[in-house]
């Protein structure tokens, strides 16, 4: 799988060196983020939403051999906050991430309708555990131990409608973000069954840019 998504990022950069017209824009975006954790085998636990999950980013639009006008690729600096929820205890972290997007878009009259499919690696700090078993929320500052994974790499998949104002564009768009790898070691505590676990984030998000340059 990982090898299939490094082949797919080499193949959108190739497809760049061809392009003719071409249309840059820098913005920032803020997301409601619906967080949650795939567990295997199946553990009792809830999803938590979040709204602290922010982005600058950096899109370059451009076409194929001045016929195919749909493609594009946006980068950038990622926040968000994820997490999830067992009886009383909820946990959360903060994940900063670089995604690698390839955002095709059909545009029409002042607007454009977006496709997403790309991937994102990251680095997770900030481990909380707030407990509810009392009236009041208690937030505790935990630390990472050795048996967890920080790093995190995963695909990126959604959609969405671009409303084009120059020199600016309003982008709404939901985004899922599914990990690849596990939140920690699968047999973390000395389990005899191995628990696997994969962070997915359902982002719904708005974003606005600028345009930079065009050609």
């Amino acid at each position: 799988m990982k090898k299939n998504i490094i082949s797919l990022i080499i193949i959108f950069f190739a497809i760049q060196l061809n392009a003719q017209n071409r249309e840059h824009m820098a913005g920032v975006k803020w997301g409601y983020n619906l967080s949650n954790v795939s567990f295997t085998p199946e553990v009792a636990h809830e999803g938590i939403r979040t709204l602290r999950n922010y982005s600058v980013l950096y899109t370059y639009y451009h076409d194929i051999w001045q016929k195919s006008p749909y493609f594009g690729f946006q980068t950038g600096l990622s926040l968000n906050e994820t997490g999830y929820r067992m009886a009383n205890s909820q946990y959360t972290t903060d994940l900063y991430s670089i995604p690698l997007v390839s955002q095709f878009h059909v545009n029409f009259w002042k607007m454009r309708v977006l496709i997403n499919l790309g991937a994102y690696g990251g680095y997770r700090t900030n481990l909380m555990l707030t407990d509810y078993s009392s009236s009041e929320p208690v937030p505790v500052k935990m630390e990472f131990d050795e048996e967890d994974y920080r790093l995190e790499f995963g695909v990126i998949a959604g959609g969405g409608l671009a409303f084009v104002l120059r020199p600016f564009e309003l982008h709404l768009e939901a985004n899922y973000n599914y990990s690849l790898t596990h939140l920690s070691d699968p047999r973390k505590g000395g389990a005899t069954r191995p628990v696997y676990s994969y962070p997915n984030n359902l982002v719904f998000s708005a974003a606005i840019y600028f345009h930079l340059k065009d050609k």
